[in-house]
């Protein structure tokens, strides 16, 4: 019945799309492991839109996913928009929209800038409703969740510098943002309500990229500059910690080597002849890992990998061309592939994408 009504919903949905703009994609996977059984996710995207005779344009969105591995654990997320050059107004299907007053990615070492910085907590639960509009220069948006609680946002550019302002109506909190270029500067300065602010600028000089990451949780400054066919990078932060890095290429191996204030250290190598690729890489733990590839032609690769705690794995992968692709997989722990995620025992897998 569910498929039934879905189908009959799509069908008015989509009456008269011979004038509008419609398509579909879309992603399958069927595997078997010789541990869990069968599985299988199938997701489906539909996109419309259709440009309305007062200016407006309707848009609207579909994905439904449906992971067989695990029961019942069906999604449908998407969103349904009218917009003009000047405003837009969006629904969004399963809650998936980001509040008003999000203002951006947090500020480096400062991590969460008030709770108007954060996507992952009920400060700034996903959007139900959002509308925005350009006003003066400025974009003013707002949204409202489940709970009727509401965000308001606004942007603008002040000639090449980026502002925004938010707050959030459920904890009072408010924040800003501003980032942009000068004298070869470029910086991204923000705070919060709650007495939390950050800035961040980097900088090129000597033909060495300084950088520096200032706030209320502390401070770090960093810098890289090539020496012959090196690279050599160093971090100090108000902690007193440090590290330094070196990165070359000899002869066609590539190098990696960190070593830090707490005396632990890395070191990873890599190196392709023809068509082999060989990763190793060590640390001060005595952990090491060693991971190749071979490239076998006609579509096939052959991948292996084993490391110091004994887990070990080998697949082999046959692009069947156009987005599909045939593996074979074996692994004694999940994940171990650096390259994909894979379960562990023997796992066969179709997938391909539309």
């Amino acid at each position: 019945m569910k498929r039934i009504l879905l189908t009959s919903t799509a069908l008015v949905a989509f009456a008269g799309a011979a004038a509008a703009d419609v398509s579909f994609s879309g992603s399958a996977e069927f595997s078997y492991n010789d541990g869990t059984g069968f599985g299988s996710e199938v997701s489906i995207t539909g996109t419309g839109s259709q440009a309305l005779n007062n200016g407006y344009t309707a848009s609207a969105s579909l994905t439904l996913t449906d992971n067989n591995a695990t029961p019942n654990d069906e999604v449908v997320a998407g969103d349904i928009t009218i917009a003009n050059d000047n405003s837009s107004i969006t629904y969004y299907v399963g809650m998936d929209g980001t509040g008003a007053a999000y203002l951006g990615d947090p500020l480096g070492k400062q991590g969460t800038l008030t709770n108007v910085f954060e996507t992952d907590t009920a400060s700034t639960e996903d959007a139900g409703i959002t509308a925005s509009a350009s006003l003066g220069g400025a974009t003013v948006s707002m949204s409202i969740n489940a709970a009727n609680e509401y965000q308001i946002g606004v942007s603008t550019d002040l000639g090449g510098t980026d502002l925004s302002l938010g707050f959030i109506e459920a904890t009072g909190a408010f924040g800003a943002a501003m980032s942009g270029s000068a004298s070869n500067v470029d910086y991204s300065l923000a705070f919060g309500s709650n007495d939390t602010y950050g800035l961040s600028a980097s900088t090129t000089a000597g033909g060495a990229d300084l950088s520096l990451d200032f706030g209320d949780a502390g401070w770090e400054l960093g810098a890289s500059m090539p020496l012959g066919a090196a690279t050599v990078g160093v971090t100090f932060d108000d902690t007193s910690a440090w590290e330094v890095s070196l990165d070359t290429s000899l002869e066609g191996v590539d190098l990696g080597f960190t070593f830090d204030s707490a005396s632990a250290w890395e070191m990873t190598a890599g190196v392709t002849a023809g068509d082999v690729t060989v990763d190793f890489a060590t640390d001060s733990a005595s952990a090491w890992s060693v991971d190749a590839t071979y490239d076998m032609g006609n579509g096939l690769t052959a991948g292996v990998g084993v490391d110091s705690a004994s887990e070990q794995y080998v697949e082999v992968d046959y692009d069947l061309g156009a987005g599909a692709n045939l593996s074979l997989d074996y692994a004694t722990s999940v994940d171990i592939n650096p390259a994909e995620d894979i379960a562990a025992g023997t796992t066969v897998s179709v997938s391909f994408d539309f």
